[in-house]
């Protein structure tokens, strides 16, 4: 018996159902229209998300912010937003915290460079903690400043060596960065200090801040071995084991093995040596232990 090419009739009790065979895909031409069409759409909604986000008067900015949010929407509209409102935080008369909650909910989808954005923040959070207004908005703002280690601790050093009262300023020492280190001689003067909030904090830091900038001085260095060996991006284990197998050849210490020295090594590393000078560096060599690693797998 065939099979009707157009649809086949289904008895159900008093009804019937009928399945129809599914219609011709859309031509090319009709997906490119679809395309422009959901372009044009992404376009317009990207555009009124953005506007809408931008708008303190809007009764729908929060919301909008929500969206932008949801959707990467980077724009240097809200640059303007988040300058205004973090300034406007050393004004009592123009104090705000709803517009300060927007303005640190867009600084992900700022274009402000890094080292603004951080100052801006870090002068806000001065702001709050001398008023004692908002810990909520304290800990969103401290949050903000975590990601940008560098330049927070830049301006904590420097305001700690500025000001006499330092109690402001000490809520964030614990933001390690490449200042820390500059700042730990001047947290032992406030260790010594006698005031006694001032001194307890100062002390109870300080071990934590010594570890921190260890491991920090330490992951500098590796960084910076890696960089000279060209190594940036490779495994480090793969770097390891071909420091340790060279250094066990390299009989003249110039960390690269020529032909004379691994021709002892039971397996031959000469394709190893990618740009066929003769010579394997460990940067060479460690590649090249990944890549087989990865063939292997």
């Amino acid at each position: 018996m065939s099979i009707p090419t157009l649809s086949i009739a289904l008895l159900v009790g008093a009804g019937h159902c009928v399945a129809q065979v599914p219609e011709p895909a859309s031509s090319p031409e009709e997906a490119t229209a679809a395309t422009s069409v959901v372009d044009a759409v992404e376009k317009d909604y990207r555009e009124l998300i953005c506007a809408r986000a931008a708008d303190a008067s809007d009764p729908n900015q929060d919301q909008a912010i929500d969206l932008a949010l949801r959707q990467r929407y980077v724009d240097a509209r809200f640059d303007a937003i988040i300058r205004q409102s973090m300034q406007n935080a050393s004004r009592p008369e123009r104090w705000n915290v709803e517009e300060l909650s927007r303005a640190i909910k867009l600084l992900p989808l700022c274009t402000l460079p890094s080292q603004e954005q951080a100052e801006l923040v870090f002068e806000c959070y001065l702001e709050c903690e001398d008023s004692k207004t908002d810990s909520r908005l304290q800990n969103q703002l401290k949050q903000v400043l975590r990601r940008h280690p560098d330049s927070t601790s830049r301006l904590v050093n420097e305001r700690l060596r500025q000001t006499d009262d330092p109690k402001s300023v000490l809520p964030l020492v614990d933001i390690v960065g490449s200042s820390t280190e500059a700042t730990l001689p001047r947290l032992m003067e406030l260790a010594k200090s006698d005031d006694p909030e001032v001194a307890v904090w100062a002390m109870n830091w300080i071990p934590s801040l010594m570890e921190q900038v260890r491991k920090l001085n330490q992951q500098s260095r590796q960084l910076a071995e890696q960089k000279k060996l060209g190594v940036d991006g490779l495994d480090s284990k793969m770097v390891a084991y071909a420091k340790r197998i060279i250094g066990r050849y390299d009989t003249d210490g110039d960390q690269e093995l020529t032909p004379a020295e691994y021709e002892k090594m039971l397996q031959s590393p000469a394709v190893a040596d990618a740009d066929e000078n003769g010579r394997i560096s460990i940067a060479e060599y460690a590649a090249w232990l990944q890549a087989r690693s990865r063939r292997q797998e």
